[in-house]
């Protein structure tokens, strides 16, 4: 699993002994994440429209409604690829001349992910697979919701009471759906529902605003088999980024060494 980034995020890794995992509402590919939440929203719609049963009618009004609160959910995501030397990478996530891909044994951060909440899938681009997995939630839901209902007066309140299960099982798949553009990136994510009142989640300074995260521990000192490589990204000065680089060996092993790009891309 490559992680793509700039020197001062290579530094923030090393330093912290940790990768951050953002807000996904301040990723820049958030709206990922609202394609789910729209698809489902059709979905809701054209059953309710179809529905013959007016207890399932206003279920379906009743989740849609509940799942406008998942575009404000705070999930956290930390992105990775299977790809450790891609060109739209170093173009789309590190700044000109100064990105590092860091690759990671994806089986032990999985394994660290989960000790700290976090669970690392793959991301899905397969619009089929994306509107299946849309659909299959949108008929559990509302099935579970006719199979528990007992008739109670208030169906408002029960669907309330209700949401936070549906919420849950939304976004065991929704932050992992993808825009098949996207798809050479091969991405896989750590993602985890965390309170805002956690005591992990910091802030860091972004382009325009404050933007919330919280650290993954790596514990890099103790694991010496966690990190795969390094690789540097398209640099004017190579052998220089090469030379410097290798002082992260003070604080990191490298299982298989830092070693260049092998792409013949310019950005300067």
């Amino acid at each position: 699993m490559h992680h793509y980034t700039s020197g001062d995020g290579v530094l923030g890794i090393v330093e912290s002994d940790s990768v951050w995992a953002t807000r996904i509402q301040y990723m820049n590919d958030s709206k990922e994440f609202s394609h789910a939440i729209e698809l489902a929203d059709q979905y809701l719609r054209g059953k309710g429209e179809k529905a013959t049963d007016d207890l399932e009618k206003d279920f379906c009004k009743m989740v849609k409604r509940h799942l406008e609160n998942a575009a404000g959910l705070t999930l956290y995501v930390a992105c990775f690829s299977e790809v450790e030397d891609s060109l739209s990478q170093w173009r789309g996530y590190c700044p000109p001349s100064f990105g590092y891909s860091i690759g990671f044994d994806g089986e032990r951060l999985k394994r660290i992910g989960k000790q700290q909440g976090f669970e690392l899938r793959k991301c899905i681009y397969d619009r089929d697979e994306q509107e299946r997995l849309v659909k299959e939630w949108v008929e559990n839901s509302i099935e579970f919701l006719n199979s528990n209902y007992a008739g109670e007066d208030d169906k408002a309140e029960y669907c309330r009471l209700k949401s936070g299960i549906l919420l849950q099982s939304f976004v065991s798949f929704a932050p992992f759906l993808k825009h098949i553009a996207f798809k050479d990136e091969n991405e896989w994510r750590l993602v985890s529902m965390i309170p805002t009142n956690d005591p992990r989640t910091k802030l860091r300074p972004g382009k325009a605003m404050l933007i919330p995260y919280v650290p993954v521990k790596l514990d890099l000192p103790n694991d010496k088999d966690l990190v795969w490589n390094a690789r540097i990204g398209p640099t004017p000065h190579m052998q220089l980024a090469m030379n410097s680089a290798t002082l992260l060996f003070n604080k990191v092993h490298f299982r298989n060494g830092i070693g260049p790009t092998s792409i013949p891309y310019r950005d300067w």
